[in-house]
């Protein structure tokens, strides 16, 4: 749903590349149950928001951002769960593939074919000091800035402590992490599965409310860890199955962009 003819373009190539059809309207259809999602620019979202929040399929917002309160509000529940800030980025594409095929998990998805991932498991904080040493000098081996280098660091580090925390009694946690051309990928995959959207999309709220003065949680360890996390990524994406795995892939941007400028949550099985 788009005004904007460049945005329709846009959308059209990304589809086209990913296998689906599209179809171009104004407004919200009355029916979209046999749609695999849909796509709304900023002018669309303002004009027809209730509408969107009532839809059946998932919600892909595009050309907005998160310093809008009535988008944060609208991604507090599910369908609208998907925010891509430049629609001709590459994870408006890889996001409508995977709600076309419902197979939403690995972060290969977002680098190219030819990336190689790394992976480790990681079960102790002896386990997650390795892992993060290892992880620093893969940055710096491909290219990193001090700057990226530290974000990665701050990132692993807050994602590994919330998933060995996610299950006390059995903790383990896999940690992947990759590179291309343009993108530094990493996730952190736990046995938990209990992050819902709406925890996720509070914590942005509450990093623009805060603006870098965090203030204590009263969440336990994914409070404050998921604000910090935030802050420091380009795109960040969760991919949960309810009660059996939350899955968290963060996209750094070799340019040094540092704000969540793409955000997803996805349901998996």
């Amino acid at each position: 749903m788009s005004h904007d003819d460049a945005v329709c373009a846009v959308v059209d190539r990304a589809h086209t590349a990913a296998g689906l059809a599209v179809e171009h309207v104004r407004t919200v259809p009355a029916d979209t149950a046999g749609a695999a999602l849909v796509i709304a620019d900023r002018g669309a979202r303002q004009a027809d928001g209730d509408a969107l929040r009532a839809q059946p399929v998932p919600v892909v917002v595009v050309g907005d951002d998160l310093d809008d309160d009535a988008l944060i509000a609208l991604m507090l529940e599910a369908p609208v769960s998907h925010l891509v800030e430049d629609p001709r980025d590459r994870t408006l594409e890889v996001a409508s593939e995977k709600l076309a095929s419902g197979d939403v998990w690995g972060l290969e998805k977002y680098l190219e074919p030819d990336a190689c991932v790394a992976e480790r498991i990681v079960r102790s904080e002896l386990d997650k000091r390795r892992a993060m040493d290892e992880v620093c000098a893969w940055a710096e081996s491909v290219g990193a800035r001090r700057a990226a280098v530290h974000r990665i660091a701050s990132v692993v580090d807050e994602l590994l402590m919330n998933a060995l925390l996610a299950a006390p009694a059995k903790p383990r946690a896999v940690l992947r992490w990759g590179s291309d051309t343009q993108t530094l990928a990493l996730s952190v995959l736990d046995d938990s599965g209990t992050l819902r959207q709406r925890d996720l999309i509070d914590h942005v709220r509450r990093a623009r409310r805060e603006r870098g003065r965090p203030q204590p949680a009263n969440q336990g360890g994914a409070g404050l860890g998921l604000y910090l996390v935030l802050a420091n990524v380009a795109g960040l994406v969760v991919n949960i199955a309810p009660g059996q795995r939350t899955e968290m892939v963060c996209l750094f941007d070799r340019a040094l962009v540092s704000r969540p400028r793409s955000l997803h949550v996805f349901a998996g099985a």
